[in-house]
């Protein structure tokens, strides 16, 4: 495996996302790319159907041409290398000791999904949450190549708002009714705070507010 610098690392890739919700940083992708949220956003009543990712600062022209930049990243032969290289080097990442991907977008194909989890292997220091509505992939990689390491949480994503978890190890779902929702990040301003459920794997299942 190859070592860049951050600065080489950050140009093969399209550099990272900086989140302000949580305490560490993440790699979006264009939502509009999505596989099944593209389909989900044309249902009424979908937790795609009002996705956060498709409005605001991400429609902006400057942040959709770095969504693509991303996307187009994919196919560089360096991309887990360069990953790698951001795990190591990136502050806020070594710091928490945590990587979310995809605060935007979602898995695009097996190999998308193979080559992250070769980045978390590389770097078992850091805990990785991956959540995705691709349970497919999910399954067909699980046939491939059995269990995910220990420091990765795939939490599979339902479909609908007030819907049920889909069928998997570890969930997320969506509620229209905040005493329902797990998740408590909208009673502080939107961000995680000393919350980490969401890289918990003795949690099930992750209630998010619809918003």
């Amino acid at each position: 495996m190859q070592t860049f610098t951050i600065k080489q690392a950050e140009s093969i890739v399209g550099g990272l996302s900086e989140t302000s919700k949580m305490p560490t940083m993440s790699i979006s992708l264009p939502a509009t790319l999505c596989k099944t949220g593209s389909k989900l956003r044309k249902v009424p009543g979908s937790v795609c159907s009002k996705c956060y990712a498709c409005k605001g600062a991400y429609s902006w022209g400057n942040v959709q041409a770095a969504l693509e930049t991303r996307h187009k990243a994919l196919g560089n032969a360096d991309w887990v290398s360069a990953m790698v290289t951001l795990m190591k080097g990136k502050k806020r990442i070594k710091s928490s000791g945590l990587f979310r991907w995809h605060d935007s977008g979602d898995l695009q194909s097996l190999q998308h999904l193979e080559n992250i989890i070769a980045v978390c292997k590389a770097t078992p220091e850091i805990k990785h949450w991956i959540p995705t509505k691709e349970k497919a992939l999910v399954r067909e990689y699980t046939r491939k190549h059995g269990a995910f390491p220990d420091n990765v949480i795939v939490r599979v994503s339902g479909a609908m708002i007030d819907g049920p978890a889909p069928n998997a190890e570890h969930t997320s779902t969506v509620t229209s009714d905040p005493a329902q929702a797990t998740c408590r990040a909208f009673e502080n301003d939107g961000k995680c705070g000393e919350c980490r459920k969401c890289w918990n794997k003795d949690i099930q299942n992750v209630v998010y507010l619809a918003h």
